[in-house]
């Protein structure tokens, strides 16, 4: 399997799903609708396994290989800053003061495009994969509200992924 070849067959998507998130952001702990509309992306792939946390505005969802292996996360996070956007875009903020302006528009799509790799080839992966899209990192407090949902739990986690871009 040649991971670059078949990313790029999703680059459409991931600029779509970038853009969109880009147009309606929210601060750290408000992040309702980004859950929403997560979840609803996810449900479009095909994914099932999709739980929302009970404390915060997090959000797992789990790709289940089709052969016997370990369990590996993904992890992105989806607040947006309190920040006044005047760039002009087509795709610009629609929500006044708050603004995508640290990548995590493009930390959520890049994994809902992994999403939909890994989901369009389960049946080649080894064990599952783990998406966890975190609320409040800015802030400092979603990393530790999901640990404390038990994210790294059901199944167990056995190693963990994430980038920043900037």
């Amino acid at each position: 399997m040649d991971i670059k070849t078949l990313a790029e067959q999703y680059n459409d998507y991931i600029i779509d799903r970038r853009r969109y998130y880009h147009t309606c952001p929210e601060l750290s702990g408000e992040e309702k609708n980004t859950r929403a509309h997560l979840k609803e992306d996810l449900e479009a792939l095909g994914i099932t396994d999709i739980h929302e946390l009970e404390t915060c505005y997090g959000l797992t969802a789990t790709i289940h290989g089709g052969k016997p292996g370990k369990t590996v996360a993904l992890r992105s996070d989806i607040d947006a800053l309190p920040v006044k956007e005047e760039t002009g875009l087509p795709f610009a903020s629609h929500n006044e003061g708050k603004m995508h302006a640290c990548g995590h528009d493009c930390h959520t799509a890049n994994m809902l495009g992994a999403a939909r790799l890994l989901k369009a080839h389960e049946d080649e992966l080894e064990g599952q994969v783990k998406l966890m899209f975190q609320p409040a990192e800015e802030t400092m407090d979603g990393a530790k509200m999901m640990v404390e949902n038990g994210i790294l739990k059901d199944p167990d986690v056995n190693a963990a992924l994430g980038i920043h871009v900037f």
